[in-house]
């Protein structure tokens, strides 16, 4: 076990790299359908060896799902770099929290590992291993990231092999950012994972999460939370969002994950129009 989530978190290291996607990546693209495949297969691998909730009892999982994007704008630097903003909003509308508990196993190394809580009907709760990682980053939020759970990806709609944009952020502070309204059951009225969840620096611990009926909210105008089109040509093109895009997290459902926005760009008049949004597969 412990050799399998070496290798991934090498892979999770090496595989993105640091700076993430940079305007249009068609080899990005291929590199990341590779590393989403070895990631699935290891997040199989991992869940038939996670031990069994307590005799009787029924694990809580969560389910996550995308909100529409909102907010959509463009922005020209004054460099002339022309950036796309966006907020998005992960929600968590499954029967229990989805627990991120990164700690610092080894001290040679400068990332957390990551164990999910899974809490069940009697009460009780289990931990579960995970090949996902958190990074700590200095971006104006000072914190611990869970790496890549997000994954956004812009390309001509009818046209998902072609040329592909990515969003430059890579790092997610899982916290109860915003209640759902309505809620859904079960859903705590108050935040159970404040800000300050994903700790700081020199931490060796942290426990971040999203409770039921809450979502990780990045507005547009947090770090990172843009695509560069600056040479991007005007037309129809569909954004497609996937919240625990490499099938680390447990859920109550793993299929509902993405949320596909089709969207009209004009960078020369500074339009952006947002033509239709669905749950869905891309």
């Amino acid at each position: 076990m412990a050799g399998r989530l070496k290798a991934a978190r090498t892979l999770q290291l090496a595989g993105l790299g640091s700076e993430g996607y940079r305007g249009r990546t068609e080899s990005g693209e291929r590199v990341m359908r590779a590393h989403r495949s070895i990631m699935v297969a290891l997040a199989a691998t991992l869940l038939l060896a996670a031990p069994a909730a307590a005799e009787g009892a029924t694990d809580l999982l969560p389910d996550m799902r995308m909100a529409k994007l909102y907010d959509l704008d463009l922005e020209t630097r004054p460099n002339g770099r022309v950036r796309l903003h966006f907020g998005t909003i992960g929600w968590n509308m499954g029967d229990g929290p989805l627990e991120a508990r990164g700690r610092i196993s080894d001290p040679g190394v400068d990332y957390m590992s990551v164990k999910q809580r899974i809490y069940d009907s009697a009460g009780g709760h289990r931990d579960r291993e995970t090949s996902a990682v958190m990074f700590y980053a200095g971006d104006g939020h000072d914190h611990w990231h869970t790496r890549q759970f997000m994954l956004v990806r812009m390309y001509v709609a009818g046209d998902p092999s072609g040329d592909v944009y990515g969003m430059r952020k890579l790092g997610y502070c899982l916290i109860d950012a915003r209640r759902k309204s309505p809620p859904p059951p079960g859903s705590p009225s108050t935040a159970q994972y404040p800000v300050g969840s994903c700790g700081q620096a020199g931490d060796t611990f942290v426990r971040s999460g999203l409770s039921v009926g809450w979502g990780d909210d990045y507005p547009p105008y947090y770090a990172y939370q843009w695509m560069d089109v600056t040479d991007l040509p005007a037309g129809v093109y569909r954004i497609c969002a996937t919240v625990d895009p490499l099938g680390e997290f447990l859920e109550k459902s793993e299929v509902n994950n993405q949320r596909w926005t089709d969207v009209r760009i004009d960078v020369a008049a500074d339009q952006v129009t947002v033509l239709e949004s669905r749950m869905g597969a891309c």
